[in-house]
């Protein structure tokens, strides 16, 4: 059958282009109607021609949700017309119908009045992030980065975890106030006087147990190993770094640093994880939607792709709709 999907026809284009998929799902598949399909920060490098799997063009998109049409031989605990996300699978989702694998899939409500409201892929990965972590009763955890993917740990630190302490080190004034909206009540610029105090302070008193890294820059990067506790501390880099990093060798050995990776390959088990992503948001643990700033149609979403690089109009997150 043909569909549209979403391309990146060369550096910062993007085109609707006609794809074909099978009429009918393989065993094991799910074949789903795309509703929405959250924009990721690895689109938004994509969309400038930055680590994509070859040379443009090419197809994008690995946060969908939509409802599933067909379901293939062998798939149980699904049922025609169910309501899914979908965390794993395929790296060209943004297109109006795809086949993949049930097990990268995962129930959603049976009625959704904005589908733009339900990307929840992206907290998948916190939630892994946060379990390999393993965040001790009373742990102070600094926080390096508060973008959307910082913002979404900060609610799982809060509302879900032991931590003792939460210190968010953020140089954007704006995400500073969202950190505190949230509830953090420790929020700082690492570079001004108030911010460096903090630092001092911190390092004075050994350092945090846990820091986490967002903030995808050489300068987060070294803050955040900066603050690490010398003994036994430990250090979850959230960031993809798109370039060689550099980190004190010494410190890490002698100070038997354990280090973890937000990517879902860090865990063979990580469609386990979906299922509990799905609880923690009907608790209240995670509000993704509150994050939504930027909805386009999928035919019109070069604006959508754009911002995400630009961060104008205080873009934190974009979705497209089909």
């Amino acid at each position: 059958m043909k569909c549209d999907a979403v391309w990146v026809a060369e550096p910062n284009k993007i085109e609707v282009r006609p794809v074909e998929i099978a009429d009918e799902p393989g065993f094991g598949q799910i074949q789903v109607e795309v509703k929405a399909c959250g924009v990721c920060a690895w689109d938004s490098y994509l969309f400038q021609g930055v680590t994509g799997p070859g040379p443009t063009p090419y197809p994008i998109g690995h946060e969908s949700i939509g409802i599933i049409r067909k379901i293939g031989e062998g798939v149980t605990g699904f049922e025609v017309g169910d309501n899914v996300f979908l965390g794993a699978g395929s790296n060209e989702m943004m297109s109006q119908y795809l086949n993949i694998i049930a097990a990268g899939a995962a129930k959603l409500p049976e009625t959704i009045d904005d589908w733009s409201k339900w990307i929840i892929e992206p907290t998948c990965c916190v939630v892994n992030l946060l379990n390999k972590t393993q965040i001790e009763e009373g742990d102070t955890v600094a926080l390096v980065g508060c973008g959307y993917m910082g913002l979404l740990t900060l609610m799982g630190l809060l509302r879900g975890s032991q931590a003792g302490k939460v210190i968010v080190f953020e140089k954007k004034p704006e995400r500073r106030a969202l950190a505190r909206q949230y509830g953090a009540g420790l929020v700082y610029d690492p570079y001004d006087e108030e911010g460096q105090e903090a630092i001092r302070e911190l390092k004075a008193k050994g350092g945090a147990d846990v820091v986490i890294e967002f903030s995808a820059s050489n300068s987060g990067f070294e803050l955040a190993n900066e603050l690490i506790r010398y003994e036994a501390g430990k250090l979850t880099i959230g960031s993809w770094h798109r370039h060689e990093m550099t980190f004190d060798g010494t410190k890490w050995h002698l100070g038997g640093l354990t280090v973890y990776n937000l990517s879902p390959m860090s865990n063979r088990h990580y469609t386990d994880v979906m299922k509990q992503t799905k609880a923690m948001i009907d608790k209240g643990v995670y509000t993704p939607q509150d994050l939504v700033t930027h909805v386009a149609d999928f035919r019109d979403c070069q604006i959508i792709f754009e911002k995400s690089v630009s961060k104008e109009d205080g873009y934190m997150k974009g979705v497209i709709t089909f």
